[in-house]
């Protein structure tokens, strides 16, 4: 919610003293989320400074997607152990702190205490599987009681979910509330990370990355694989899944889920579940497409350091043989973004050929899985990708034959529907 809304609105508590408004200059040319919070533009560019610390995109362009999160400051670690604990207030899951106003609180409205419901009792989560991510998302509740910043992320995967299952349908109501709780759960997302983490932290510090960035995943707004990347034109919201990825690492390293003390411990331990990139080229390779090992060079000299295919061509592989010998947990098919190679990933902004065909195929194999967080970007960006490469090869019949098994996925997908979602 803008923080422009009237108190009553949003449910906040604070006092009721009169405040005199601030007259202002109208912006006549200020960008359109400024617009729609009713705030003063600086019109600074490409990037307001309103918009930047909102936490949300900025774009000047008329009808233009309005308040998507800008998640190039989703993570700000700062492991600085000399600067003082300050004292922690109690907290309750009825009124919650808000960012930058010390004075305030959010109190949880009637559709946030419905969305908590559903999230408690959907299979939503992308983490663990079957009976094991039911066991995720009751701790995840427990966490987000004492831990407002995760209340506001769990409520904002919520709110993503809820789009889903209603066929997309966003209004400005439910576009202003999730930006409200995307903002207000990195913000104070980010103050915790700031300060020195302690042993309860830790948990629930990850439990916040983990849902923050199958949130950024989910955020599409594309309606079509023509308005989806690589295809549309560019944006500085483009792959911004991809830059949550090595924040998300940083924060795995430091609160260390897999720890025997983790409450997470049980759903993430165990070479099941992981599935990292092969130190050498092996026989897992052969499970790829032959012209894969030519296209990426994956012979005996190929390595994680001297190749930016190598880790998600041999993780790509580990997963199509894991779903071949059945069902793979949902740990096992986020390996392959889990262990992206950071220049595989800055290939893959680049549009090259050869990083968007892996992306393709990893979305073709966990398209049957119909994970609503994965298939609401893969249904669209798949074809996408897959008409780039159509275009830009058209003459290479060796490059077309390999588009020829996710094309076939794609077209199948589009004839279904996906967990929970309606038509």
């Amino acid at each position: 919610m803008p923080p422009s809304t009237a108190p009553r609105q949003l449910g906040l508590a604070s006092d009721q003293r009169a405040r005199s408004r601030k007259t202002h200059r109208k912006s006549r040319n200020g960008c359109a989320n400024c617009k729609l919070r009713r705030v003063k533009c600086d019109e600074a560019k490409p990037q307001c400074c309103k918009c930047t610390s909102y936490g949300v995109g900025c774009n000047y362009e008329p009808g233009a997607s309005e308040m998507q999160l800008a998640v190039s400051g989703a993570f700000k670690v700062n492991l600085d152990l000399r600067r003082p604990v300050p004292r922690c207030l109690p907290q309750t899951p009825i009124r919650l702190p808000l960012a930058g106003r010390d004075d305030q609180t959010y109190e949880l409205t009637l559709g946030d205490r419905e969305l908590l419901i559903n999230f408690t009792n959907s299979n939503i989560l992308p983490v663990g599987s079957g009976a094991n991510c039911f066991d995720f998302q009751s701790k995840a509740i427990k966490l987000a009681q004492v831990n407002p910043y995760l209340l506001h992320i769990v409520l904002t995967l919520s709110h993503l979910y809820h789009i889903h299952v209603n066929g997309n349908q966003m209004g400005p109501k439910v576009t202003s509330a999730l930006a409200f709780h995307w903002y207000q759960g990195t913000a104070l997302f980010n103050a915790k990370l700031s300060q020195p983490i302690k042993d309860e932290d830790k948990d629930p510090l990850w439990a916040a990355a983990a849902l923050l960035g199958s949130s950024a995943f989910a955020d599409i707004r594309a309606t079509s694989y023509a308005e989806a990347w690589p295809l549309a034109r560019s944006s500085p919201l483009d792959l911004s899944w991809m830059k949550m990825t090595g924040g998300k690492r940083a924060v795995f390293e430091i609160t260390e889920p897999q720890r025997p003390s983790s409450i997470f411990h049980p759903i993430l331990i165990g070479p099941r579940h992981n599935l990292p990139p092969t130190p050498r080229v092996g026989d897992e390779v052969l499970a790829l497409p032959p012209r894969f090992i030519q296209m990426f060079n994956l012979d005996e000299h190929s390595t994680p350091e001297n190749n930016p295919y190598h880790a998600a061509a041999t993780v790509l592989a580990q997963i199509i043989i894991a779903a071949e010998s059945g069902p793979a947990g949902k740990a096992k098919y986020l390996c392959f973004l889990g262990y992206a190679d950071p220049r595989y990933l800055n290939l893959l902004a680049e549009k090259d050929p050869g990083a968007m065909l892996l992306l393709m195929y990893w979305y073709a194999i966990v398209m049957p899985t119909q994970e609503w967080w994965i298939w609401r970007r893969a249904i669209f960006e798949g074809p996408a990708i897959c008409s780039v490469l159509e275009t830009r090869f058209a003459e290479d019949p060796r490059l077309l034959e390999l588009l020829e098994y996710p094309k076939a996925v794609f077209a199948a997908a589009a004839t279904t529907v996906p967990y929970g979602a309606s038509r």
